[in-house]
């Protein structure tokens, strides 16, 4: 030792060591890359097939609601507007702005929900900030809905146009698309990716090249669009039918909110370069070959998109091409909806349903089976009932122009409390946001009798429960901590009790362990008994697949044979509780008999009462929703012929 420092064994004082080989360092960076563009190629084939597929639609939609007497003096101020659409929404807000708001890599407006608790806590009364961002999410539910029937629908229609003959085949083949799609799920959003990610890219290279093949057909006036002077000047002559024109051009950025709320899948930096490399060019080029065919036809064509390539063969192919994009579009609200779920389990909006993690190397890559279910039963009845895409359209769109200025206003509210920004700031960053959003927002709502409530009867569905559980479940916690005794107190009065000591170990899983389970409560109070030792196990969940290292945070012997243990474990894993009690007793020692150990559980049953927390309709939905949520020892490993399970009542 050198002044108190210990030297490095096998080096003598003053030797200078020698420098690191910088081939392992050159392997990792090299795995690295490799793993960057995997995740790249997977969000194209998860997170852009909604915004990706809007060229279908898009232009024909917003052409349609332009005065047709000056329909091509109008071309280049519609494509303008497509552009700077692009540009602001897509770029500038979410990728620039947006998607910094991540809560350790998750995305959605519940990922801002979390960041706000953790400053602003948890009052008496939830405040209306949260409450909008669970209406936001709830859209996004609706939008899962609307968009794989409308994405389907819209490209098997296509094949009218290349055979009028085969209209009566639309509905079928669509159910067994929609049905097909669902089924898969369980294979997980990477698995889905790397299938789904080169059919993406070659769907946008072919978007772009079909747009540059129109340009140097038609000539390249079409690109005066880049100036945004054109959009507004639209706008202005248009003002009388402005807002149903932005009906249609809020088309081209539906799925927008896909990724921010698919972050956690990909990470931020893949769905970045996927945008700025490969879908914002094909889509550009694409919006730009439209405008110049329509400049260059003396009729608009009646579908602008399939009329970029001659009739024939090439039609049907085509078709073909966009039958497989808008399929993949509608796995991006989909996976969206997942992580949805997952975040509002988490932030006490949603019943404990089982989630199925599906990656080793990407948490946020999951599958949620009931939601999966009740998703495919929705598209299935909404393409039976709506029937065709053009009935589906007016409810298009309305989801996403909502759930995008609720998105705003929930990132102000991150940058001045979370992020300590300045209030005049984000106030004004706010404004420039909301006057594009209200701007579309308007748009749709024109729509409304039309079928822009359908999102909205279902968003509201989605909404009232979401806020019935957390509520009720509020009210529980509430009166179920009123009744709980912390764990120092309990083992205070312990000597004072009278009761039975039996030999062996109980074991309780509980989810505070610094207050005495109800389940030990209850055997102490009406069968009078305790176990020798007794262990309190509180579990952690990581963010790593499986833990290898260091299990066991804390553990800690207590008075009267008590042991308190707290546990990590991995998305990944169901952790074996025998397991972890061996490590338990080789470590703190004790009379530990794995033989002779009975696990006691608590279960809910909830009664209701004509107390005043909920009103009864929703008391009778939260008791619906309590009967489907999954016990918390589900998710671990444990011998069921040494358990038991406690039924604790709880008065709503």
């Amino acid at each position: 030792m050198v002044g108190g420092v210990m030297e490095p064994k096998g080096e003598a004082p003053g030797d200078t060591p020698l420098p690191a080989d910088p081939a392992p360092q050159v392997a990792g960076d090299t795995r690295k890359q490799t793993i960057q563009r995997g995740l790249t190629l997977a969000a194209l084939g998860v997170v852009f097939g909604d915004i990706g597929t809007s060229p279908l639609y898009a232009m024909n939609a917003t052409v349609a609601f332009a005065d047709q007497r000056h329909l091509n003096e109008s071309i280049i101020g519609i494509v303008s507007l497509f552009f700077w659409t692009l540009m602001l929404v897509v770029t500038i807000k979410y990728l620039v702005f947006i998607m910094k708001a991540d809560n350790d890599g998750e995305g959605g407006d519940f990922s801002m929900h979390a960041l706000l608790e953790d400053v602003m806590g948890r009052p008496k009364r939830t405040p209306f900030i949260y409450l909008l961002i669970a209406f936001g999410a709830a859209l996004l539910v609706g939008d899962g809905v609307i968009t794989p029937s409308i994405s389907v629908l819209s490209a098997i229609e296509g094949l009218e146009v290349a055979g009028p003959d085969l209209g009566h085949a639309i509905i079928p083949i669509a159910l067994i698309i929609l049905i097909t799609l669902f089924a898969i799920q369980r294979f997980g959003t990477g698995g889905i990716g790397k299938a789904f990610g080169p059919v993406m890219l070659v769907w946008f290279a072919i978007l772009g090249g079909l747009g540059l093949w129109q340009l140097f057909e038609h000539g390249i006036t079409i690109l005066h669009a880049f100036n945004p002077v054109y959009a507004v000047e639209f706008l202005w002559h248009e003002r009388g039918q402005a807002l149903m024109v932005l009906g249609g051009v809020v088309l081209c950025v539906t799925g927008v909110e896909a990724l921010y709320v698919d972050m956690g899948h990909f990470g931020r930096k893949a769905i970045q370069r996927g945008w700025l490399f490969v879908a914002m060019p094909g889509l550009v080029l694409n919006y730009f070959g439209q405008g110049a065919l329509a400049l260059s036809s003396p009729k608009m064509p009646d579908n602008l998109f399939f009329s970029l390539v001659p009739s024939g063969w090439m039609t049907y192919v085509l078709v073909a091409l966009a039958t497989v994009a808008t399929v993949i579009a509608s796995q991006a609200v989909i996976s969206g909806v997942f992580a949805l779920t997952r975040q509002a389990i988490q932030l006490r909006y949603c019943p404990n349903l089982p989630i199925v993690h599906t990656s080793d190397k990407v948490e946020g890559q999951i599958y949620v089976p009931i939601v999966n279910l009740l998703l495919c039963v929705a598209c299935v009845l909404t393409v039976v009932l709506f029937r065709t895409s053009v009935n589906l359209a007016a409810a298009y769109g309305m989801a996403v122009t909502g759930a995008m200025g609720i998105t705003s206003l929930a990132y102000c509210y991150v940058r001045v409390k979370v992020w300590k920004k300045s209030l005049a700031a984000s106030l004004l960053l706010l404004a420039a946001f909301w006057i594009i959003d209200i701007a579309f927002l308007a748009s749709t709502l024109l729509k409304f009798v039309d079928g822009a409530f359908y999102p909205l009867m279902i968003a509201a569905g989605i909404f009232i429960m979401m806020l019935t559980w957390r509520m009720g479940r509020k009210a529980i916690v509430q009166s179920f901590f009123e009744k709980q005794e912390p764990l120092e107190k309990f083992l205070q009065d312990l000597p004072q009790k009278e009761f039975t000591q039996m030999p062996g170990t109980g074991i309780f899983l509980t989810a505070d362990n610094h207050y005495a389970p109800s389940a030990m409560q209850d055997q102490l109070a009406f069968f009078k008994v305790l176990r020798e030792e007794n262990i309190l196990m509180t579990a952690v969940p990581d963010v790593k697949p499986r833990v290898r290292h260091g299990r066991i945070i804390e553990m800690e012997k207590l008075e009267h044979g008590f042991f308190r243990i707290t546990f990590r474990y991995g998305y990944r894993e169901q952790p074996d509780l025998l397991e972890i009690l061996k490590h338990v007793r080789d470590e703190v020692g004790g009379k530990i008999d794995l033989d002779d150990v009975l696990f006691n559980f608590n279960r809910e049953r909830v009664f209701v009462t004509r107390a005043r927390t909920l009103a009864y309709p929703l008391k009778l939905l939260f008791v619906l929703l309590a009967r489907n949520s999954q016990p918390m020892q589900e998710q671990f490993k444990y011998p069921p012929r040494k358990a038991v399970e406690t039924v604790h009542p709880v008065f709503l």
